[in-house]
Order: C-alpha cells, then structure tokens, then sequence
C-alpha cells in the first residue's frame, strides 16, 4: 500500500474511535459560548473517553443529565457551567471542573436569582443569574418558543447576544439561552428604566417576547 493509501486509512480508523457524546468537548467556543456535550447512561455516570478522566456522577441524583448535558463556555475560575434541560420545563445544573474532569456544585450557586414572564406572550419565558467573583453575571433562561436570538439591554452597558440552543429530545419549539453578561443584578434595587431588559427574536427577527429581569417575588399565602 502506497504511503498515501496508509494516511487515508488511518484517518477513516481515527474518526471511527471518535467518542459521539460522552463527555465535556474540548472544543468549548469560550465565555458567553457553548455547545452539546454529554450523555449519561442509567446509571446517570458518563461513558469513558480516552482523553481523561470521566466526568461521573451529576450532583443531583434526582434530576441526573439522562438524555444530555450542554457546556455553557461560562467559567468560574477553573469550573465551567452545565446545563441539563429536562421533559418538565427544568433545568438542572452542575459544574465541570477542568483540572480535575468531574461534575460538581458550588455553594454559592444557592444565589441564583430568577425573573420570570409571567401573564406574558409566551406561557413560559423565565431568566436565571448569579454574580461571579469577577462582577460577571451568570447568566442562563428558558422559554416555550422556538428562539434564533437573545439578547440583553440594560442602560450604560454594552448590550449582550446569548447563545441559543434547542431543549432536546424532539422538543423544538422550547428553547435554552445564555451568557456571562455585565451589568447590574435582577436582584439590585434599582429604578424600572435601569433594569436590565431580555428580549427574544424568532428566525424571521421579529421580537417574540420581552422581560424585564427583576426577581419574581414569592407570595405566601395563609395567616
């Protein structure tokens, strides 16, 4: 066989022992991008790769990546974030540690806030962030709409295009979007025309819904 001949064959066997999903991709587009990654087995742990470490158990047991994980780029030093949409309009949450090549969760992700478009176009459009250490704000949401693009406005701040993917699993018309933006927090108390401003684009640019993110605030009921 010529030497040519032996390249074309070993590049055929090369990509045929690529991995298809099983695990965190080394190709993350970086901060504010992102792209599919995992699937998880029964057992909720991830397929071993040959390129390090398997990411294991998802921290959450209850609500363990079964059908896939998507790599959000957003960084917190060395832990990148993941999100799991599952069949219920949820989504979990885990951190992949880069060193280490394993899931965890941070204590301080107990400081995610939520704004959410309720009584609005769409039955369900809901914006979650937390602060990270260096100002960033976290930034990730969910919305029963087919979206192309989102963005985030807020007055004396550039204004931020978050990454947009499908749900999964068949569901095309709910979408997932997100994005480590400036800004000041849903959570700040802050006048109505400071607050930051989330505004969804169907694939023909006509805007599908608008939210101002300001923390959905809890009603208790009963004396």
């Amino acid at each position: 066989m010529s030497a040519r001949g032996r390249r074309i064959v070993a590049a055929v066997l090369l990509a045929g022992l690529a991995p298809a999903g099983c695990g965190p991709a080394t190709d993350s587009t970086g901060p504010g991008g992102g792209s599919t990654t995992a699937t998880a087995g029964p057992s909720g742990q991830a397929a071993p790769t040959a390129t390090g470490p398997t990411p294991g158990p998802w921290p959450n047991p209850s609500a363990r990546p079964v059908d896939r994980a998507l790599r959000t780029g957003m960084r917190i030093g060395d832990d990148e974030l993941m999100l799991s949409p599952s069949t219920r309009l949820i989504v979990d949450l885990a951190w992949f540690d880069t060193r280490t090549g394993r899931y965890h969760s941070l204590p301080e992700d107990e400081n995610f806030r939520s704004a959410r478009g309720e009584g609005g176009p769409l039955p369900f459009f809901e914006v979650r962030e937390r602060p990270a250490p260096d100002g960033r704000l976290i930034t990730f949401g969910f919305a029963s709409a087919r979206v192309a693009r989102a963005t985030i406005t807020q007055p004396g701040y550039p204004t931020t295009t978050l990454t947009v993917a499908p749900w999964g699993r068949g569901d095309v018309d709910t979408s997932l979007f997100w994005a480590a933006r400036p800004g000041r927090s849903l959570a700040a108390d802050l006048p109505a025309e400071q607050r930051a401003v989330c505004t969804l684009y169907d694939p023909a640019g006509r805007v599908l819904a608008r939210l101002v993110l300001t923390e959905a605030k809890s009603v208790q009921k009963g004396g």
